[in-house]
């Protein structure tokens, strides 16, 4: 995985006011949105606004992507839009399957910066393609499950088993094409109950996802810190590796630390620790 984002904000792209202050927000990217929270009436309006909002949402250094439409008739000029402004990506919604993601690679080919592209995983359809979709093209980044219309497709509730179950197999599709798996295995929207949502973060890190997207400025800090490694965890890998050293001269390849066996697959753990508390 080349990229990973703890905390993705979600910005209204035909609304200056948030856009202007999303830069102070600390994410690691902002999603500037021209779908679901733009009326139908505003969607041309928005995808007019990327030209000032691509540079204005990336001038605190984050990266910025554009959620673009379906159909393809607005999904076209969506890209060609967030391509012409300098966008870093797109997020694919209601991807279809891996001809969607080499369709939208192709549009995306001319940009005169590198794009990625986060496919969402929106329907039923999409959902046994997901390694194929990951897989489909060198552009994509990672994937992510829109719980809501997964949800209404499947008459289901958005944070129901079925859904989470769908999440679940995400992350193993991601990984095993060598992305970013993205997404909790809840619902964030009640950005109030912080409590909540740092142990819904605590959860889902622990079953493999790196980083989430949220609506609300006020959760950006909380995905940061409960995507990052811990302080514990750092100075436990620290330890494990330094125990490696030592144990490496003596010719052993196994060892303990705090009472607990250590391998090869422990260090490669912590290697990856380190790496990301550096990244972070």
């Amino acid at each position: 995985m080349t990229r990973v984002w703890r905390s993705m904000l979600y910005v209204p792209a035909n609304v200056p006011r948030f856009v202007a202050k999303a830069p102070g927000a600390g994410a690691d990217a902002v999603v500037l949105d021209v779908e679901d929270s733009v009326p139908h009436d505003r969607k041309l309006e928005a995808r007019a606004a990327l030209k000032d909002a691509v540079p204005m949402a990336g001038s605190g250094g984050a990266e910025v992507l554009v959620r673009i439409n379906r159909p393809l008739r607005l999904a076209v000029p969506d890209m060609e839009a967030a391509a012409e402004a300098g966008a870093h990506g797109i997020l694919l919604t209601k991807c279809m399957g891996p001809d969607h993601v080499r369709l939208a690679a192709e549009v995306l080919a001319g940009a005169r910066q590198k794009m990625v592209i986060v496919p969402m995983i929106e329907t039923a359809a999409a959902v046994p393609q997901m390694e194929a979709i990951a897989r489909a093209s060198s552009m994509v980044a990672g994937l992510l499950v829109g719980a809501e219309d997964l949800a209404l497709e499947c008459n289901a509730a958005s944070d129901d088993d079925l859904i989470v179950l769908a999440k679940r197999q995400m992350v193993l599709a991601a990984v095993a094409a060598g992305v970013a798996p993205l997404g909790t295995l809840g619902t964030v929207a009640d950005y109030r109950d912080a409590a909540r949502i740092r142990d819904l973060v605590a959860r889902s890190k622990r079953s493999g996802f790196v980083g989430a997207t949220c609506i609300h400025p006020a959760l950006v800090p909380v995905l940061n810190e409960g995507f990052s490694p811990s302080e514990k965890e750092i100075d436990l890998a620290r330890r494990q590796l330094a125990a490696a050293e030592e144990a490496a001269r003596d010719g052993r390849g196994s060892f303990t630390v705090d009472d607990m066996m250590v391998d090869e697959p422990i260090l490669i753990r912590a290697r990856r620790i380190l790496a990301l508390a550096g990244q972070a």
